[in-house]
């Protein structure tokens, strides 16, 4: 597995001659300037800024130290999803273990640790342990602004979150989105977020946030492509056990020849009914 080292503060300010204790001054201490450089913590927005500004370096090249390029963080989140689609629990436990004894256990080693036991999890569509769901709520609750990362986390954690307690980060992420400050935060990210909340709150079965999440489907700012368009028409049937509607649903996936989709749609219904 590649890693990306976060070694760039370091590197900056050995260059400018600088001491972990003098850049310590400026954003707290000596400890946390060592914890930041050797990728054990993730800094807060405010010091992020600051230690940009100092070094002279942008947050993108900060960002891009840690966690590399988008790409690789896609093909990851797309690897997970084939193996979610197969059932592959097996190898899902398999990677999960290789992060776990990871012998750089960094910021995006941890992150894609619990997008492993996410998809673990919702292969059986089972809520996390307390542990899980504690580092998670702890994470979020001292984000300032959306990141991708962030958003690619949350996005992949939602469903093994209680969806009450989720849905104050999503509206953040959202009025995030609205007022256009965090560019990185793609229209069909939020439609997706809101589609898996969709379906998280009907797997929970908590009708006043499947009906929230719905409202949200029809706000003149969102634009469902045609895959997000089939899953609101699912899952809306499967919500209201409107027979026509699911039937719709799966007469498109036999049109399109999407076997894919067609399989996620048994399993939702599978363990739905189960319920």
């Amino acid at each position: 597995m590649k890693e990306f080292k976060s070694n760039i503060i370091k590197e900056k300010r050995k260059l400018r001659s600088m001491s972990q204790a003098q850049l310590g001054d400026i954003v707290g201490s000596q400890a946390m300037v060592s914890r930041i450089e050797n990728g054990q913590i993730l800094p807060n927005a405010q010091t992020i800024f600051i230690l940009c500004s100092k070094l002279e370096i942008t947050v993108e090249e900060y960002f891009y130290s840690i966690f590399g390029p988008t790409q690789n963080t896609t093909i990851f989140r797309s690897k997970l999803n084939e193996l979610y689609l197969k059932g592959n629990i097996a190898e899902l436990q398999k990677i999960f273990s290789q992060y776990k004894h990871h012998k750089s256990l960094n910021i995006e080693t941890k992150h894609r640790m619990l997008m492993v036991k996410s998809t673990i999890y919702h292969l059986s569509f089972q809520l996390a342990d307390a542990t899980d769901q504690n580092i998670l709520f702890s994470y979020f609750d001292q984000i300032i602004n959306w990141q991708l990362y962030d958003i690619y986390l949350f996005q992949a954690t939602i469903n093994m979150l209680p969806v009450k307690k989720t849905k104050s980060y999503f509206l953040d992420i959202l009025s995030q989105y609205n007022s256009e400050s965090n560019v990185m935060c793609y229209p069909e990210t939020i439609t997706s977020i809101i589609i898996i909340f969709l379906e998280t709150s009907i797997m929970q079965k908590k009708s006043d946030m499947i009906i929230f999440f719905l409202h949200k489907l029809e706000m003149k700012t969102i634009s469902l492509n045609t895959n997000q368009q089939l899953w609101q028409l699912f899952l809306t049937g499967v919500y209201n056990n409107n027979e026509k509607k699911i039937k719709k649903a799966y007469n498109i996936t036999e049109y399109l020849n999407d076997t894919d989709t067609t399989q996620l749609f048994n399993r939702i219904l599978s363990y739905y009914n189960k319920k």
